[in-house]
């Protein structure tokens, strides 16, 4: 799913999946454990793909010190929660061309997927931060990256909405268990596009709605 601003362009890429589908990426991503990176050249598409699955690292700053590793980031954040725990990520290298070369040609001579691993870098890439505003305890998550996916075990027990948060299109994910709300935007002078998420448990639309409304 596509996620555009007011002037429809396309700020970010949502892929919501069933855990129950078989193909070898969505195989490839349920294995996935936190800090594991797999890029992987599928035989019949004869594309390259590559997924991972950040490790959160636990932040011993405050959230003045996170601002200043965010730059050039500007992110927006809740006024009025409390911050519990920050974690933040690092990313992966991408594949080379010499990388993705050698994996087409032994896929060619052998007629099966490739997987190769991805190396860990130290580029920041999102920060995690766990807030609670009354009695509700959330998830704050930012990324640099705006193209994610989101594993559900069984999608037909979802309820997946598009909606507009801040001027942006966002997608509502949640069943009675866990909710998700994500978006994207774009900084007021630098222009960068950042991806949000707000997850909670035991919550609803309204609610997820209603922290965004105090983001500054």
């Amino acid at each position: 799913m596509e996620m555009r601003n007011e002037e429809g362009e396309v700020l970010a890429i949502l892929n919501v999946d069933s855990s129950q589908e078989e193909s070898t990426i969505d195989r490839i991503v349920r294995q996935l454990q936190p800090g594991m990176g797999k890029g992987i050249y599928v035989a019949a598409d004869k594309k390259i793909s590559q997924q991972t699955n950040y490790g959160a690292v636990k932040w011993l700053g405050g959230v003045t010190e996170l601002m200043e590793k965010l730059s050039p980031w500007e992110p927006v954040l809740p006024a009025d929660a409390n911050v519990m725990d920050i974690q933040v990520y690092y990313g992966f290298d991408n594949l080379t061309e010499e990388e993705i070369d050698e994996m087409a040609r032994e896929s060619s001579e052998t007629g099966k997927d490739v997987v190769r691993d991805l190396k860990p870098n130290d580029t920041f890439v999102g920060v995690n931060l766990l807030y609670r505003k009354d009695e509700t305890v959330f998830q704050f998550r930012i990324f640099g990256t705006t193209k994610s996916r989101i594993q559900v075990p069984d999608i037909e027990k979802q309820t997946i909405e598009k909606l507009t948060i801040r001027s942006n299109e966002a997608v509502y994910v949640g069943d009675n268990e866990l909710q998700r709300l994500v978006w994207a935007e774009v900084g007021p002078t630098k222009g960068k596009a950042l991806q949000y998420e707000v997850v909670a448990k035991d919550s609803n639309r309204d609610g997820l709605i209603s922290i965004t409304e105090s983001l500054s």
